[in-house]
């Protein structure tokens, strides 16, 4: 009982720092959720399998409820959005069944990759952040691709959903405000998460699981997840929409800073 509270709590604040962000639920989630794992004894083979899958999920559910607050509220950017989420998809779809379902990909190479993947986002955004310059919006169709590829790849190879490589790629090699980056990470996260959601759920684990499963997505884990992510989005989007672009930005750099440290104690 105490893991599935847990679960839940993951998903509740994992909601708000999406709504807060725009970088998906997934930070708090790929922390919480192997610990999960491991307690309700999943063989490790499975874990990251598991992991990225059930992480996956929540945050497709984050990232639903947050785009039908903004087409409420007439404030996405269809065109930016649309060519990244395309891209991305496509891209995270192929990488997560030619690596993610092979049984080579370990958990050091999970933590690896998430590792040096935060520590350069935290250098790029820190570096940004020192300039305090106005600078011209540049958003080219080269760009955007080489963006939604990149996402794609961090959505399939770690569970970030992408937008973890989306907001710091509009936003500082696009130089668009981040508010802005935030909402059109929105749709991308929800289209990429939504069809590597179709590819858990039709594919199957190596090993027979116990616990009630569709494919990759495991019940006791998803759905306290979920649980939480539906109660949090909503109002975690209410307050990014309050908060400052600069305290966001310090924000997004607190919570990638504890994942990555955390995720280097498990690798040592």
């Amino acid at each position: 009982m105490i893991i599935y509270t847990l679960l839940f709590i993951a998903g509740l604040i994992g909601g708000l720092l999406a709504g807060i962000t725009g970088v998906g639920t997934g930070f708090i989630m790929i922390a919480v959720i192997p610990l999960a794992l491991a307690n309700m004894g999943i063989p490790d083979v499975l874990i990251v399998q598991l992991t990225i899958a059930n992480t996956i999920f929540a945050t497709m559910c984050s990232s639903f409820l947050n785009n039908v607050q903004l087409m409420i509220k007439r404030k996405m950017y269809w065109n930016e959005t649309f060519i990244l989420a395309m891209v991305a998809g496509a891209t995270a779809s192929i990488l997560l069944q030619l690596i993610v379902y092979n049984s080579t990909y370990s958990k050091e190479a999970y933590n690896t990759i998430i590792i040096v993947l935060l520590a350069y986002i935290i250098i790029r955004t820190l570096s940004k952040l020192r300039k305090r310059l106005e600078e011209k919006e540049n958003i080219t169709l080269p760009k955007l691709i080489v963006t939604g590829i990149s996402g794609g790849a961090v959505a399939a190879l770690t569970g970030l959903g992408g937008g973890s490589m989306v907001i710091p790629m509009l936003n500082l090699w696009m130089k668009v405000d981040i508010i802005k980056a935030k909402k059109i990470s929105y749709g991308t996260i929800f289209i990429t998460s939504l069809l590597l959601t179709f590819l858990n759920i039709v594919n199957k684990p190596s090993i027979e699981l116990s616990y009630s499963h569709i494919g990759f997505i495991l019940f006791p884990v998803a759905l306290p997840l979920a649980a939480g992510v539906i109660i949090g989005s909503p109002l975690g989007l209410k307050l990014g929409e309050k908060t400052p672009a600069r305290v966001i930005s310090y924000l997004f750099l607190t919570i990638i800073g504890i994942v990555m440290l955390r995720k280097i104690i498990e690798l040592l």
